[in-house]
């Protein structure tokens, strides 16, 4: 899973680079940027399909990522800091829904075995059962107590796996309210 970093913000301003660019007649530097904007997008509409939220994400993240770059490298403004953080961590909270990271977070305390079973009647198919070896489930739960309480009030009393599987659940579904609170609260501010 790929994980963000912030942006090293420069000393410097785009007003202080590049004069010769800013001496082009408008029309030329909209072409030209233009033109780069093609070029930076073409990788991610090729691999783009369109039967699941994850391209979503993935198309999201892509422009928040070119942004970012843009708006921390110009350095025109006071606020530069902030958005770098906030653009910093909404990009991590896509990368973690779009590989469903909380859901199977749980799983990691766990070490299991796939049996692979004939099916009677039926000799092409094959039943999988899975037998749990050893598990830090405790470990797990400890890690986030408020979901712990969250779920239990809601569910009530469940085996320790259960309550790890529904905990999961639940966290995955605050990662993806926070994005969005996320955006809904800051992406009005980032512009340059």
């Amino acid at each position: 899973m790929k994980n963000y970093k912030k942006l090293p913000i420069p000393e410097d301003s785009a007003w202080s680079r590049n004069p010769l660019w800013r001496k082009l007649n408008w029309r030329i530097r909209y072409f030209f940027t233009g033109i780069k904007n093609i070029i930076r997008w073409i990788p991610t509409l090729y691999h783009d399909r369109d039967w699941d939220s994850n391209y979503i994400f993935t198309i999201l993240q892509k422009k928040i990522e070119h942004q970012r770059k843009e708006i921390t490298y110009s350095n025109r403004y006071n606020g530069v800091e902030r958005e770098n953080r906030d653009m910093t961590i909404v990009l991590n909270l896509i990368e973690r829904v779009k590989q469903e990271y909380y859901n199977i977070e749980y799983l990691d305390y766990e070490e299991s075995e796939w049996v692979f079973e004939p099916v009677e009647g039926f000799p092409d198919l094959k039943s999988c059962n899975i037998k749990v070896i050893s598990e830090r489930y405790d470990e797990y739960l400890k890690k986030y107590p408020s979901s712990v309480r969250n779920v239990t009030k809601e569910k009530g009393e469940l085996s320790k796996k259960d309550l790890c599987f529904y905990v999961s659940l639940h966290n995955q579904k605050k990662a993806n309210n926070l994005l969005f609170k996320i955006l809904k609260e800051r992406i009005q501010w980032w512009w340059d």
